[in-house]
């Protein structure tokens, strides 16, 4: 009986360890989602509205993504106009915002060592750094 106990004990632990991995990864994935999103959404928004593309360009890029990655779902004209939409509505509160304490404590904003001098500039999500050798040229 006491084995049947631990096994019981064992596939709940075992469960909530599966149930809590999917959960993380659906949260990951749904992150890295929104991020594609809001990037193509302002690369098009950049390009439509500063005129650099003529009327007729999110069609053509739609036809030549589905062209050229086969089986590529949810990028047709209808969509990237909702990712263009979504990054115009949710672009003022992305930039310059203060970054949460759980992004501050990942390995990604690591603290800087005290013994080199380095810039950080970050540009449209990406972080990049510079050390004090390329500052000064």
């Amino acid at each position: 009986m006491d084995k049947l106990i631990n096994y019981t004990q064992a596939i709940q632990t075992i469960k909530d360890t599966i149930l809590k991995s999917r959960y993380r990864a659906d949260v990951l994935a749904n992150k890295e989602l929104l991020h594609l999103y809001f990037v193509i959404g302002e690369y098009v928004s950049l390009n439509t509205r500063n005129k650099n593309w003529g009327k007729g360009a999110i069609e053509i890029i739609s036809e030549k993504l589905q062209q050229e990655l086969p089986g590529l779902r949810g990028f047709s004209p209808v969509n990237i106009k909702r990712m263009r939409q979504f990054y115009e509505v949710w672009e003022q509160f992305f930039v310059n915002r203060p970054l949460p304490a759980d992004e501050l404590m990942s390995s990604e904003f690591r603290p800087l060592p005290a013994d080199e001098l380095r810039m950080i500039k970050i540009c449209r999500g990406t972080i990049v750094e510079m050390t004090t050798e390329q500052i000064k040229q």
